[in-house]
């Protein structure tokens, strides 16, 4: 079964002043499906390629998709359902989805303005998505469309949702395949270096009345610090990435600063994990930035264990290891 993910060709102008920012959403779908077993999967990011709604339509009409998705945050959301509609005309017989924060609140306003989406993956999408797959891939959809937690759809002349799913608990079991992306397009601006987003947690232990992002997640969770360590060692040696933004909801003094001191010192090469990051003549930054607020340290020589236990500010910025 063939999938198509998109990424819409959407600009807001301000955020894109520093660089091409990579759609790391894809890179964990993509993987947790390619770990059951769905392999065939293709994804045009048409934002970073400014793809006209002609090429997209070409492109979708040459890889004749079972599935296209596509994601969308509030400004993006009438592009998203833009690209749906060429999905639905240019493959008449692919299922549409929709995920992202604003279908997942807004999925009625969103099913009664594009009733050619077919499906909304409510929330979280690993685990929703892969059992959406699933159930084309056997050929039980539509007909088993309500035993799927976590969807909206259209029922004859009704907008019915599904049961909430529940969150994804164990974040280490998702390996993203960060293989699909272009990583060449994929360049933080003031430095010149490749950027990448990796999750480090999920949620907020917060409740902000102001923000919606404790509403998407739900409950916060906290990877393994080893898993983060080994998945941005692996972007720096496969794909050269030189700027990470580790960007979370809350602050992570007490969650992290301890699993993390307790992995420096058990790994043996915790002193010369991050020394890997210049690369050659390149310089590598590593940024923490739950609150987005943009003051920072470095050290020009550094230990792991010290870098890490850096983690008790707000943001950290950690340049220039030098071996």
């Amino acid at each position: 079964m063939r999938i198509v993910l998109v990424h819409p060709n959407y600009h807001s102008g301000g955020a894109e002043i520093a660089g091409n920012w990579p759609p790391a959403w894809v890179a964990y779908l993509a993987g947790h499906l390619k770990g059951a077993g769905f392999d065939d999967i293709h994804f045009i990011d048409a934002m970073t390629n400014h793809i006209s709604d002609e090429d997209l339509r070409a492109k979708l009409i040459e890889l004749q998709p079972d599935v296209v998705g596509c994601t969308a945050i509030t400004p993006a959301i009438y592009v998203a359902e833009t690209v749906l509609q060429i999905a639905r005309d240019a493959v008449p017989s692919a299922v549409t989805v929709l995920g992202g924060i604003h279908g997942t609140f807004m999925y009625k306003q969103v099913l009664s303005e594009a009733p050619w989406i077919d499906v909304i993956v409510r929330g979280e999408g690993e685990e929703i998505f892969l059992n959406l797959i699933g159930c084309i891939a056997e050929g039980r959809w539509p007909a088993e469309r309500r035993s799927i937690n976590g969807l909206a759809f259209i029922d004859g002349t009704e907008i019915r949702a599904t049961p909430a799913a529940s969150t994804v608990k164990d974040l280490d079991a998702i390996n993203p395949d960060w293989s699909l992306l272009e990583w060449s397009k994929y360049i933080y601006v003031p430095l010149g270096k490749r950027v990448a987003i990796p999750n480090m947690a999920r949620g907020c232990p917060f409740t902000c009345s102001f923000c919606s992002q404790w509403k998407f997640w739900r409950d916060y969770r906290v990877r393994d610090p080893k898993k983060v360590v080994d998945e941005i060692e692996k972007l720096v040696n496969e794909h050269d990435v030189g700027f990470f933004i580790l960007a979370d909801e809350a602050d992570q003094r007490r969650a992290m600063a301890l699993p993390f001191e307790q992995f420096a010192t058990s790994r043996s090469d915790a002193g010369n994990l991050l020394r890997k990051l210049p690369g050659g003549q390149g310089r590598r930054t590593l940024t923490m930035n739950p609150a987005a607020d943009q003051c920072g340290v470095g050290s020009d020589k550094v230990e792991l264990l010290h870098a890490l236990n850096l983690v008790h500010n707000r943001t950290l910025k950690v340049g220039d290891f030098v071996g």
